[in-house]
C-alpha cells in the first residue's frame, strides 16, 4: 500500500477499526451531526465501543457464509446450559483461542448459509474470491482518506470484481429490504465501496450485491442490486458527508444539533384524511 493508497489483506477487524481513515459507518454518524462523529471517532476521551445486540449472531452468519473453513477456529460449541452457571464459565475458561457459543446459534448459521448458497448467482461468486480485505484511498474531491472492507470480492476477470454484502435482517423480502436500504443508507455504502474499491484496487467494480439472509427460521435468503438513480443518490450523499468532515476537520468546528427550541411537525403518514 502506498501512499495511504491500495488494498490490504490478513488485516484483524480490531486494527481496521482503530484505523483514522473515514468509514461508511463514521460517515452514518456524522451524518447525525458533526459533534457526535468527533465525540465516537476522535475525541481523546471517547469510551471503548461495546458489543450490540445481535453482534455475534451477526458475525457467526458472515464466518459461515463467506469464510466456512475458519469457523472451526474461530468458535467452539458449548454445552446446552445457561451461560451464567459454572459448566458455561469453565467450557469458556477451557477455550480461550475461541469464542463460545451454543448449538442453537451454530444451527441458525448453519442454515443461513445454506439458504445463501442455494442462490445459484450467489453461491457461484462466493466459490471463488477474497472475503474481508480492507481497501483505503484519497477522495479526489476532498483529500479525504477513506477506507472501507467489502465482506467479499469475486474476481470476474484481471481487470474486474464484483462485491458482495451480507446482511442479516428480520426480512429478506426485496419490497421490506429496500426500506432498510434507505433507513440504513445502504445506497451510501454501495456507492462509497464500489468507488473506493476501484480507486484502492485499480479495478473495475462491476457489480454491488446485498445478499440478505433473515434471522430466524427458515433463514430465507434473497439477493439484490440497487438501481442506478439509487446509486447515483448514495454517492451524492456520500460526498457531501465528506464536505461535512473537510470543513470540520479544517476549521476544527464540529457543530452539533441547535441549541434553540425548535418547531416540528409530524411525517405525513402520521396525518389521517
Amino acid at each position: 500500500m502506498e501512499n495511504g493508497c491500495g488494498l490490504v489483506e490478513g488485516l484483524s477487524i480490531e486494527r481496521y477499526h482503530a484505523l483514522d481513515p473515514v468509514s461508511k459507518s463514521q460517515l452514518d454518524t456524522l451524518d447525525l451531526s458533526p459533534a457526535i462523529f468527533y465525540a465516537r471517532h476522535r475525541a481523546s476521551n471517547r469510551p471503548a465501543p461495546v458489543s450490540k445486540a445481535g453482534q455475534l449472531e451477526g458475525q457467526l452468519a458472515h464466518c459461515a457464509v463467506l469464510e466456512p473453513h475458519e469457523f472451526e477456529a474461530r468458535y467452539v460449541v458449548g454445552p446446552t446450559v445457561n451461560r451464567n452457571t459454572k459448566v458455561w464459565k469453565e467450557f469458556v475458561e477451557a477455550h480461550p483461542d475461541r469464542v463460545a457459543i451454543q448449538g442453537d446459534q451454530y444451527e441458525a448459521a448453519v442454515r443461513q448459509a445454506a439458504s445463501v448458497r442455494a442462490l445459484p448467482e450467489v453461491r457461484e461468486a462466493l466459490e471463488r474470491g477474497r472475503a474481508e480485505v480492507s481497501a483505503f484511498w484519497t477522495d479526489p474531491d476532498t483529500g479525504v482518506e477513506c477506507r472501507c472492507r467489502p465482506d467479499f470480492v469475486h474476481p470476474v476477470n484481471d481487470s474486474a470484481v464484483v462485491l458482495l454484502d451480507l446482511k442479516t435482517f428480520s426480512s429478506a423480502a426485496p419490497d421490506e429490504f429496500r426500506r432498510q436500504a434507505a433507513r440504513k443508507r445502504y445506497h451510501i455504502q454501495d456507492a462509497f465501496y464500489t468507488d473506493g474499491y476501484a480507486a484502492a484496487s485499480d479495478l473495475d467494480v462491476l457489480a454491488f450485491i446485498f445478499i440478505a439472509v433473515e434471522t430466524e427460521y427458515p433463514y430465507a435468503a434473497s439477493a439484490m442490486m440497487l438501481d442506478g438513480v439509487s446509486r447515483d443518490q448514495g454517492r451524492a450523499d456520500y460526498k457531501r458527508n465528506l464536505t461535512t468532515y473537510k470543513r470540520c476537520e479544517e476549521s476544527g468546528d464540529w457543530p452539533g444539533y441547535s441549541k434553540e427550541i425548535q418547531l416540528i411537525t409530524l411525517p405525513n403518514w402520521a396525518f389521517q384524511e
